[in-house]
């Protein structure tokens, strides 16, 4: 057979032959078969079995090969792969566009602080107890937020109790982001928000270990609480941020 002129579209069965022809749809239209020198493959037709047709220049039926279900499997998993990598490339185009629309807005600077406060905040180590009257435990800035070493339940379960004032913490690291968003004079001071909490969020967190372990302490036991290089990244960003609020306000 003179293959210069065969063309394969893939198709669906959608009626067997019995004692008419049987009809598949390929390329968007109904086309008539016959089982007769164009059924190539050794399992027997059923509706909705999808189809390799090839076609000769003529545009007549010239064999049908029924499709693996493996081989259909394969082709599924490409092509969800293929949109999953587009709709990656376009959430990563929007979000480059985000960010790029928010540094403009906010200054690099002021944009990788506010970043960074977040890190610092959720990820990096902010203090530690090692050794005394409990394990060894390495808390994060929100980590400590949600402790209370007075209560023997909170201190078991570290970061567990974020209450209201914890709350307050998350609006507050908010705030600079929505600072170039509010068209009024005082918005600069929402730059200087992470600053304040954090300067009371660590008196508290001081006034509640001197409490417990003040008396430790008193008998000549070492602390066992102490600050970690995380709580120093987080204020250094608080004040790098609440630099801009003493920027005058732009008219």
């Amino acid at each position: 057979m003179n293959t210069a002129n065969t063309t394969k579209s893939r198709g669906t069965v959608v009626k067997v032959p019995d004692s008419t022809p049987g009809i598949l749809f390929v390329n968007g239209t109904q086309q008539p078969f016959t089982l007769e020198r164009v059924w190539k493959s050794p399992v027997a037709p059923a509706a909705n079995q999808v189809v390799d047709v090839e076609f000769d220049g003529v545009g007549a039926v010239t064999a049908i090969i029924v499709v693996d279900q493996q081989q259909l499997a394969k082709e599924k998993l490409t092509e969800l792969g293929g949109v999953a990598q587009e709709r990656g490339k376009e959430a990563a185009l929007l979000a480059q566009q985000g960010i790029g629309a928010l540094a403009a807005r906010m200054g690099q600077l002021t944009l990788g602080a506010a970043v960074l406060v977040w890190i610092a905040w959720f990820f990096l180590p902010a203090a530690g107890i090692s050794g005394g009257p409990m394990l060894a435990e390495s808390y994060t800035f929100w980590t400590l937020l949600g402790t209370d070493f007075s209560n023997d339940y909170s201190a078991m379960q570290p970061g567990h109790q974020h209450g209201f004032f914890a709350f307050i913490g998350l609006l507050a690291i908010v705030a600079p982001f929505a600072a170039p968003f509010v068209r009024a004079a005082w918005s600069r001071y929402l730059y200087a928000v992470p600053l304040a909490y954090v300067a009371v969020g660590l008196i508290a967190i001081q006034l509640n270990i001197n409490k417990v372990f003040g008396e430790m302490v008193k008998a000549g036991v070492p602390n066992p609480f102490s600050w970690h290089w995380g709580v120093f990244v987080l204020v250094l960003a608080a004040v790098v941020l609440a630099a801009q609020a003493l920027k005058p306000a732009a008219k």
